[in-house]
């Protein structure tokens, strides 16, 4: 009887319109949850660079002893080759894997963290954190990369990190709408099994040879890219001049870092940090491993990049290791236009220099007893070597 009366007072059309928008609801509901639980299981295999990365750690995984895991300042920065030999003359046999992602933020950083961890290394001890929490725009939302991370969790991470963030309101509208449609590619899983289609939006990875990959345990230098020559000139063309005077005035210390003390305690930069931190740790109880995270800043200008977040979770002791590279009076030979690719990342003559500082620097933390690390002087912030216990 009331449906009788709901059809005389609702015209037809609107009933029909209300049906279809409830028909599609939960079809979208449907295939969001399908896609959301079910390739969680495994990595895509349409992901380029990674899925070649994942799939040979996932076979050799009990083999490394450490892994870098960081954007492509660890990726095009840190030659675990080098670092190996340089572990060797130091009395450290050690074998390493660079586990380093394009332009990955904390958050990507992190859902990849807890794939490594399920996978439970038996002989990992040292897990190196380059986080760089301030990148969150995209340039291709709907590559499969992109796609593949953003879970309902992850995305909401990412939404939170740029509310926090000093970025302009126009460039943070243009962040929450690639992200969120990063979100809805991988809810409704478009894309998900055209790898041709995928490798068209994601051109940097095509320029990425695996098996150069592979025999480099996960390092590839920026001159190994097709692209290269081009990359430089036009890097010397438009941007040599504007990093000179930002290296010139960071040397002068006309850029002061921002203070440090300043930075907001409930940050949310600040809590997926620490999520990183306990999910490390907790390896101890779950897989009875015990794997300490190093933390480290690479040779980069604190005017290209801000690690203000990592900073303030030194300070505040969530980070028990840090090694920083970015004072570039300390490291002068590693901003050198020699050794540079660019503002941002060092090319293979650089990464030779900075990963064999970066194993010296480790070297001489697993010598220092646990009370030398607690009673450093805090002049060591300066000095660009971190360690707290």
């Amino acid at each position: 009887m009331n449906v009788d009366i709901l059809k005389q007072i609702v015209p037809k059309p609107l009933v029909m319109f209300i049906y279809s928008l409830i028909f599609i609801v939960a079809l979208i509901s449907t295939a969001g949850l399908i896609n959301t639980v079910l390739p969680s299981s495994a990595t895509r295999q349409n992901l380029g660079d990674i899925s070649v990365k994942f799939e040979y750690f996932t076979e050799h995984k009990d083999d490394y002893d450490v892994i870098f895991l960081g954007p492509s300042t660890t990726y095009q920065g840190v030659i675990p080759k080098v670092f190996d030999e340089t572990m060797a003359a130091n009395h450290k046999n050690i074998r390493s894997f660079n586990f380093g992602i394009l332009a990955a933020n904390v958050a990507e950083m992190d859902f990849y963290l807890q794939k490594i961890l399920a996978l439970k290394p038996a002989k990992l001890k040292w897990i190196f954190l380059d986080c760089l929490d301030n990148i969150y725009m995209q340039e291709a939302p709907t590559s499969a990369k992109n796609v593949y991370w953003h879970t309902p969790i992850k995305t909401i991470e990412n939404f939170q990190l740029i509310a926090e963030s000093t970025y302009s309101f126009k460039d943070k509208i243009s962040g929450y709408y690639a992200n969120s449609i990063s979100f809805l590619h991988r809810w409704l899983g478009i894309g998900y099994f055209s790898n041709s289609w995928q490798q068209k939006l994601d051109p940097l990875s095509k320029r990425i040879t695996g098996e150069k990959l592979l025999q480099e345990a996960g390092y590839y230098a920026m001159d190994w890219l097709k692209n290269s020559e081009e990359w430089k000139k036009t890097f010397q063309l438009n941007y040599l001049q504007s990093y000179k005077i930002r290296l010139m005035q960071a040397k002068s210390g006309v850029v002061e870092r921002e203070n440090i003390s300043a930075y907001p305690q409930d940050s949310y930069a600040l809590k997926i940090v620490k999520k990183i931190i306990f999910r490390i740790d907790s390896q101890e109880e779950t897989n009875n491993i015990k794997v300490e995270p190093i933390f480290f800043i690479p040779p980069i200008l604190d005017s290209d990049a801000d690690h203000s977040a990592i900073m303030r979770a030194y300070d505040l002791g969530y980070i028990s290791t840090l090694l920083a590279f970015n004072n570039p009076n300390t490291f002068a030979t590693l901003y050198d236009i020699e050794r540079r690719a660019d503002a941002r990342h060092l090319n293979h003559q650089g990464a030779q220099e900075f990963t064999r500082i970066l194993a010296t620097k480790f070297s001489q933390h697993l010598k220092l007893s646990p009370e030398e690390i607690y009673n450093q002087s805090p002049t060591s912030i300066s000095q660009n070597l971190f360690a707290r216990s």
